[in-house]
């Protein structure tokens, strides 16, 4: 695991984990696993060379258990993957969409200050925040129609220590959890994007949140 540990790392803002939570609820329960836009961020990193010094790249992320779920966790995405896979893939993702339908309930089982997100080892953004960890996430919601609190305009950025996982307790929950539903992600590791502060940035502003 490699990061900077000397920034201050902080609780996400509870109204943005609670939509999270509340956005993959809904995506089990109504989109079929489908990704919503607000678990697609755009992280950027910096990168010498580029434009201003840094590039920007869309990701799906994830919310990681509470440090105290985090193993049982893992053990039930990888019991439900050894189960089923002799139905074949569609069994598996059938029995993951299952299981998760009831998983995103309480905010307070997961973990109060991380992102998470599953990208090839060699790739542009491990490499950039293997040199320098800082990095923000975007998300940004804009539907005309959906008028709910899911679907409502957010646009949020996080500012964001990033550890890399190769090995260890939370790859591993990233990455059962990942296989429920894509198979298996060899040559991955695992970013945990840990959290230090965030901004509403709708409409030009930079309000702290």
């Amino acid at each position: 695991m490699l990061g900077r540990r000397s920034a201050k790392i902080r609780p996400l803002p509870s109204s943005f984990l609670r939509w999270q939570v509340a956005l993959r609820r809904h995506t089990m329960q109504h989109r079929n696993g489908a990704p919503h836009v607000g678990v697609a961020p755009v992280l950027t990193v910096f990168a010498p060379g580029v434009g201003h010094g840094m590039s920007s790249h869309s990701i799906i992320c994830g919310v990681l258990p509470a440090p105290e779920l985090l193993d049982v966790r893992t053990k039930e995405f990888r019991e439900l993957y050894e189960r089923h896979l002799p139905e074949g893939a569609r069994a598996v993702y059938d029995a993951g969409l299952a299981h998760l339908e009831g998983y995103y309930t309480d905010p307070s089982d997961f973990d109060p200050a991380t992102i998470t997100t599953l990208l090839p080892e060699d790739g542009h953004v491990v490499r950039a925040l293997r040199l320098r960890p800082e990095c923000s996430l975007l998300f940004y919601v804009f539907d005309l129609h959906d008028q709910s609190e899911i679907g409502r305009l957010r646009c949020t950025q996080l500012h964001c220590v990033a550890e890399i996982h190769a090995d260890g307790p939370v790859y591993e929950n990233v990455w059962w959890h990942n296989t429920l539903f894509h198979g298996a992600a060899d040559g991955h590791v695992v970013i945990a994007f840990r959290h230090l502060s965030s901004h509403d940035t709708g409409f030009g502003a930079l309000d702290p949140t």
